[in-house]
């Protein structure tokens, strides 16, 4: 895609990295689209600082982060990760492909060496040569990308529409590529062959069903039956904060503390009814209800999830008499 120079930005006394590309035939679009990249704050992808042309050669010249870290790639392939480092992996990775979405851009050359650990060995995402906005001109004629991480879509002939489901595609093969297990040589086919491939729960990592079935998700034949990138980033971050919430549920002076997997605070005043609420490590859920509950000013059901942020109330409908607790769930952050 072009050269790229490690240089020292004399004003802010720091390293950045220049990539030129070349052979650009819409510089005006590039402009516009790393112009726009310019704008994310991500933990997870590469800031880019400026957009130049160089007038010597008509090269857009992009500065960015530099970061240090090896690739991904490269640590793939000496690496053995346990399924928690695993999952941790994949979720950086989601964040920062969710938080290109978030700003209407399509990465399109998702894959591990488009990915390094900085300082902090936090992952950043970079390499934005093939970047387009989202639902404008989102189409190309001819492949873009790399084999083998290339949705199928990308192999059609002439005029090629794609969506943001080609990096959740791509997303796919790299945890594929990052698990330790040989890609599926239907993969790698040109086009792929996706009818043929295994499922995820064949890799012998122990990884959890529920995110078995998610990432079978983004290698499907149907680009509109992938998740969207941020479906996968919640997900992953719920399974890495399993067991780390903590709920407060506070009824006149009294507070009740939940945080432990399977606790249950049962709260109830007589003539008033009664809630039982549970934790099961994800949510914190309606485990048993007498009466008329609201929550938030709706009627509660068993086994219904509670909102962050929340005001309970017990009585009857009438209003005329009722008693009111709050309930608040803590905010983790997931630890890389």
């Amino acid at each position: 895609m072009g050269e790229v120079l490690v240089c020292q930005d004399t004003n802010l006394e720091r390293k950045v990295a220049i990539k030129f590309i070349q052979d650009v035939k819409d510089q005006r679009r590039l402009f516009d689209e790393l112009t726009a990249l310019q704008k994310i704050r991500s933990k997870h992808v590469v800031q880019i600082f400026d957009v130049f042309l160089n007038k010597a050669d008509r090269r857009i010249g992009i500065v960015q982060e530099y970061v240090s870290g090896d690739d991904l790639q490269s640590f793939a392939d000496r690496s053995s990760l346990s399924i928690d480092e695993y999952l941790k992996v994949l979720y950086q990775i989601s964040s920062g492909i969710s938080d290109i979405h978030a700003q209407g851009l399509i990465h399109r050359d998702i894959k591990p060496n488009n990915m390094k650990f900085d300082q902090a060995n936090i992952i950043k995402i970079f390499d934005f040569g093939l970047a387009r906005f989202s639902g404008k001109n989102d189409s190309t004629l001819g492949f873009a990308g790399t084999e083998g991480f290339a949705a199928p879509e990308l192999y059609r002939v002439g005029l090629v529409p794609f969506t943001n489901a080609v990096d959740t595609y791509a997303f796919g093969i790299t945890a594929w590529y990052l698990s330790g297990v040989e890609i599926p040589k239907a993969l790698l086919k040109k086009p792929p062959r996706l009818a043929t491939i295994p499922s995820f729960s064949s890799i012998p990592l122990g990884i959890p069903d529920a995110i078995v079935k998610l990432l079978d998700r983004t290698l499907t034949e149907d680009a509109t039956e992938r998740p969207a990138m941020s479906e996968i980033k919640d997900i992953l971050g719920n399974y890495l904060l399993h067991g780390k919430h903590r709920g407060l549920l506070v009824y006149r002076d009294k507070t009740y503390t939940l945080e432990k997997i399977n606790q249950v605070v049962k709260l109830g005043v007589e003539k008033y009814g009664s809630i039982h609420i549970k934790y099961d490590g994800f949510n914190f859920l309606v485990d048993a209800v007498n009466s008329s509950v609201l929550v938030n000013n709706q009627l509660v059901q068993e086994n219904q999830a509670l909102p962050k942020s929340c005001v309970i109330t017990l009585g009857d409908n009438s209003g005329k008499r009722r008693l009111f607790m709050t309930f608040d769930i803590s905010n983790p952050e997931v630890v890389l």
